[in-house]
Formats: structure tokens, C-alpha cells, sequence
């Protein structure tokens, strides 16, 4: 309810409109300047109907750069998996708090051409556009919550201009180089590890993450439930999935499966030894001692396999890769294999595999005909 008041020779309306949701302030609307009491209750009748309706917005005047700390640190942190939070909070300290152009600004002054211009300026710093896609995220849930709060009437990122996805060309193995990979790091600790990763398409903090619990040896089907991910100021630790999807079931065959009972033979053998200096966090991979075992480690023996193998050099991701190349090769539907490898939705697995796919169109005509043909008979 309006609340008038005479000041000297004029009227003014004081409403209250609640509290701000992140600072838990109470929120007052008022204007003054009304020769007589009628208009100023006739004024502030109009703002109370459009209260009732929510459709009334008071523009704020808060600073960018102020909204998107109390943002993130009491709407956002919260509803996100701890390492997502750590790399989004390292993204706007770094980049959308000290090396952006609007961040002085005042939020409901931002507009579609600040947003276009910062990812400008992050392309000529060389940054890969699929790190100034995770900006764009970051800035649209933050302005689409403020619309949400009625600090702003629209959120100027739904119009702005992120620049599109470019994919690096990956790197794959051949058959040949996986059959000689294989037999040379035969022996060595990561035998396993690179094993799981070619034959399952794993990444490589899954493959970090497994534990004997997760096989199922009757069924000959791997569990992935979880993930090896490093915490900032926590180091590395057991995380869960970030999607549905990454949570899946991978049949194996036979031959993983005796390689696995190999190694898991191989750990008991060595717990004995170790006696209690032995960890046992139940891990497929894992140091010596049963900890977690360091991904940066893997890496470092996979460069030097590489190296004396002289198979072609390639990352510990393009393993993955060569995963799926092999399957499509293979004529396997892209829906299984985008369910193997943990995709979101196929559609992420075409856009990184479709030149790989084999090109039929040619058949196309021919079936067309056949089919019409078959039908009109």
C-alpha cells in the first residue's frame, strides 16, 4: 500500500516492493514533485497495478561487477558440482570482473553491444571459442537471473553474438599403431590404463575414478559413476558426473575382462607387501600406496611410450577419439556409440565425428526408387 506525505508544498508516494534476493534489503519505489494529494494517490495507484499484474520493474542501479560476486557466491555456487563452480569462479575473476570493459557499469546499463564487443576483445587475446562459449554461458544465466529478479527488463546477452565452435582437428591412431602401443607398454603400471582408454573410449578421469565396484564381471559391463577431477585448494578428488548421460554402462569383452582379474591379482599381491602402508580406496588405478593416482603422471608416461614406440604423437584425449573412429568405421550407429562415450545427446558426437562418417549418398536415389517401386506394385 502507497503511502503519501506532504513535504513543504508537495505530495510524494513511498511503496514498498519487498526485499532484494540477494542482499535481503527492503526495496522502496518513491517519487515526490505532486502539487496535489490526488495526483500523487492517482500515481501511485498506476504503480500498484502494475505490481499486481508483476509487470513493474525498478531499474537497478547496481554495479556489474557487484551483482555477478552476489550473484555467484549466493545464488549460483550452490547449484553447480564443485569443480564446475571452481572453473566459473576462476572464469569471472580473471576474465569477467578484471578484463571486461562494462564491469563498472551499472547492470540495467549493459547492453547487447558490451556483451558483442568483450568477446571481441577475448578472440584478439587468442582465446579458443569454445572457452569464450563458456563466458557467454556464464554472462546469460547471470543477466537471465537479474531479469528474473526484475532488475532488468531484458537480458542483453540473448541477442548478443558468441563466437561459433571451432574444433581442432584431432589426431587418431591406427589399428596398427594401437596393435604396437599396446604390445610395447605391455608390463609397464599404465598397461591398464591406456587399455581401458582404447578399448572403452573412458576419458581419462573416469578411467582415474573407477573402482573394482563399478565392474561387473558377470555381465561384463563397466559402471561409470564417477570421476577423478582437480579442486581448487582441495587438490584431486572423486567427483560425481556432471550429466545423466555421462553416467553409463560400457560392455566390454572378454580379453579387458582378463586383464582386469590380471591387475586386480597383481594389487592384492602388492597390498600384502606394502602391509598398512596400503590405502585401499577400492581403485582399479591408483599409486602404489592406494592413493589417487596423479593424472599429470599418465601423461608423462604416456610422452615417453610415444616416444620410444614411435607411434604418431597424440594426446591422452585423442585416445578417446580413436575410440569412436574405430566404431564408425566399424558401421556402428552413431546413437550407440554417442551412449558409449557419455554424450549430452548424439548430436554432440556428429558435430565432432561427422566427417568421419562414411558418405552413402550415392545409394540414396537408388533405395528412394526401390522403396516407391516396391510399394506400387
Amino acid at each position: 500500500m502507497a503511502h503519501i506525505r506532504k513535504r513543504g508544498k508537495t505530495y510524494s508516494y513511498a511503496i514498498d516492493i519487498g526485499h532484494d534476493p540477494l542482499t535481503g534489503k527492503r526495496k522502496q519505489i518513491s517519487k515526490g514533485g505532486f502539487i496535489k494529494k490526488k495526483d500523487a494517490e492517482a500515481a501511485a495507484r498506476k504503480i500498484e497495478l502494475l505490481l499486481d499484474e508483476n509487470r513493474f520493474i525498478v531499474l537497478s542501479k547496481e554495479i556489474f561487477s557487484e551483482y555477478i560476486v552476489n550473484w555467484f557466491e549466493n545464488h549460483y555456487k550452490n547449484r553447480i558440482k564443485q569443480t564446475s563452480a571452481t572453473n566459473s569462479q576462476y572464469i569471472i575473476e580473471k576474465h569477467i570482473l578484471a578484463e571486461n570493459p562494462f564491469a563498472t557499469k551499472e547492470i540495467a546499463k549493459v547492453t547487447t553491444a558490451d556483451i558483442d564487443l568483450f568477446y571481441s576483445l577475448k578472440l584478439k587475446e587468442n582465446y579458443s571459442t569454445s572457452y569464450i562459449r563458456k563466458m557467454h554461458q556464464l554472462l546469460n544465466q547471470a543477466f537471465g537471473q537479474a531479469v528474473k529478479w526484475k532488475k532488468i527488463a531484458v537480458n542483453p546477452v540473448a541477442d548478443a553474438d558468441p563466437p561459433s565452435v571451432k574444433y581442432e582437428e584431432m589426431s587418431i591412431w591406427s589399428l596398427d599403431a594401437i596393435h604396437e602401443f599396446l604390445q610395447h607398454c605391455k608390463g609397464e603400471r599404465h598397461y591398464l590404463t591406456f587399455l581401458l582408454a582404447i578399448y572403452t573410449g573412458m576419458r581419462r578421469g573416469e578411467i582415474l575414478g573407477l573402482q573394482w565396484r563399478d565392474i561387473d564381471f558377470d555381465k561384463k559391463m563397466i559402471h561409470v559413476s564417477r570421476s577423478l577431477a582437480h579442486v581448487s585448494k582441495s587438490g584431486y578428488l572423486l567427483t560425481t558426473l556432471k550429466t545423466k548421460n555421462s553416467r553409463r554402462q560400457i560392455p566390454i569383452p572378454e580379453f579387458v575382462l582378463h586383464e582386469l582379474r590380471m591387475h586386480k591379482q597383481r594389487q592384492e599381491e602388492w597390498k600384502g607387501l606394502v602391509g598398512e602402508l596400503y590405502e585401499d580406496n577400492d581403485l582399479v588405478i591408483c599409486t602404489n600406496t592406494g592413493t589417487l593416482q596423479d593424472p599429470r603422471n599418465v601423461v608423462r608416461v604416456m610422452k615417453r611410450l610415444v616416444k620410444s614406440t614411435k607411434v604418431p604423437n597424440i594426446r591422452f584425449h585423442d585416445i578417446r577419439h580413436t575410440h569412436a573412429s574405430i566404431l564408425i568405421s566399424e558401421g556402428v550407429d552413431i546413437v550407440k556409440i554417442s551412449r558409449r562415450l557419455g554424450h549430452a545427446n548424439p548430436k554432440i558426437t556428429l558435430e565432432f565425428y561427422a566427417h568421419l562418417l562414411p558418405n552413402a549418398d550415392n545409394d540414396i536415389a537408388d533405395i528412394f526408387h526401390k522403396a516407391i517401386q516396391t510399394n506400387t506394385k
